[in-house]
């Protein structure tokens, strides 16, 4: 076989393996395929006019869920948000927009606005690994069991029966922390506010988890680092 058939065919199959390792679930660790059409870059970001929440108003504020985001979708791309942008935010549970990105590695951080959510109206996702994207907030991948073998937390909670956790500071672009971890992994750490109760409670305590990757991005869960106390 001459080398330019060959190259012909490994054209073909070569996407042909990547959407079936994509179906299959592939470990990431048995092969990696990646392209630059792939990965999140900073072309994901959006910075939407300041008239922006007028004109969301009047077209699309009468309209009910999924409507809206629909609504708020197009809208941006009227408002000229990139194709990356706009994929993005239809892959936010909310209507949310990608305001800044940082490239870390294998893994990045995009930090992202939900500009119509009652509270919590700023968020950090991890993308690009495997999962393709976690939102930090998202409670189902930070182990919070760990935080019953806690000294400082179970203290706590002796105190302050109602104690809850919930997001820390994510409009500041020093969060997370990024490390490098031995054989190529990656670390980011994450604080999260520990309340008396409810959102708007007092802070009685900072929590902070490291979200480890593996040197293929491949997501390996959360480890809690330790607890502070904020009241005595």
């Amino acid at each position: 076989m001459s080398h330019n058939t060959t190259r012909q065919l490994n054209n073909k199959i070569l996407p042909v393996l990547f959407f079936i390792l994509l179906a299959r679930g592939a470990d990431a660790q048995d092969v990696v395929v990646t392209t630059a059409a792939t990965r999140i870059d900073s072309n994901v970001v959006w910075h939407p006019p300041s008239d922006f929440r007028k004109i969301m108003g009047r077209r699309c504020s009468a309209l009910a869920s999924p409507n809206f985001q629909r609504c708020f979708i197009s809208l941006m791309t009227d408002l000229g948000a990139s194709a990356e942008a706009v994929r993005f935010a239809a892959l936010t549970d909310t209507t949310g927009y990608v305001r800044h990105f940082i490239n870390t590695g294998i893994v990045d951080v995009a930090y992202v606005s939900y500009p119509f959510r009652a509270n919590e109206n700023f968020g950090i996702s991890l993308v690009n690994g495997i999962p393709d994207m976690i939102d930090v907030d998202d409670f189902q991948f930070v182990d919070l069991t760990t935080l019953k073998k806690d000294s400082v937390y179970l203290d706590i909670v002796g105190r302050f029966p109602d104690a809850s956790v919930w997001p820390g500071d994510r409009f500041a672009f020093d969060q997370p922390v990024s490390q490098s971890l031995t054989g190529g992994g990656q670390r980011f750490i994450v604080s999260y506010n520990i309340r008396n109760g409810c959102h708007a409670c007092e802070q009685i305590g900072i929590a902070r988890f490291a979200f480890d990757f593996d040197n293929y991005g491949k997501f390996e869960g959360t480890r809690l680092l330790d607890v502070v106390s904020l009241v005595r």
